[in-house]
């Protein structure tokens, strides 16, 4: 019985905070929202990508690196995805968003190559941002690519020698 009154009170617990769960994560959708609400739409062959950031006690320490990309079949050689990230400003918001463009085309080293291609993510040149908690980072690609990003910590400051 007591047992049977215990996995009653966890089964009570669990839908409870999973009512409350699903209230936070609503208004934090809804949140969103508002926030984008300012930045343009997707174009046609277009897709709008949004990185939201957790807040930090120290923002300034932090970078935000946007890696564009695209899964591609390819040799063993190192391929770089030819395109670009151009930095456009949200008229009358001041707030800035990212554009990538790229024509699909790579260049990579010539090495011989005894395996069989494979299907890897190949990047195009990053572009690191500062870290803002406040606003989303949006990047506005074609249709098949892909925006991933990585987070820079800075270390302690270092001092370098007089010679």
């Amino acid at each position: 019985m007591k047992q049977l009154t215990k996995i009653m009170l966890l089964a009570i617990a669990l839908v409870s905070f999973a009512g409350v769960a699903g209230a936070q994560s609503k208004k934090v959708m809804e949140e969103r929202e508002k926030v984008l609400a300012p930045f343009p739409q997707a174009e046609q062959g277009m897709v709008r990508h949004v990185i939201f950031l957790d807040k930090k006690a120290d923002e300034s320490l932090f970078k935000v690196e946007i890696v564009p990309g695209k899964v591609m079949n390819v040799d063993c050689n190192q391929h770089t995805l030819m395109g670009k990230i151009d930095e456009k400003d949200l008229q009358g918001w001041g707030y800035t968003y990212y554009e990538f463009t790229s024509n699909g085309q790579t260049r990579s080293t010539m090495m011989a190559c005894n395996k069989p291609n494979e299907d890897r993510f190949v990047s195009a040149q990053t572009t690191l941002v500062r870290y803002n908690s406040k606003l989303p980072i949006v990047v506005f690609a074609p249709q098949g690519y892909e925006i991933k990003y990585k987070i820079w910590k800075a270390g302690k400051e270092l001092r370098a020698p007089i010679k």
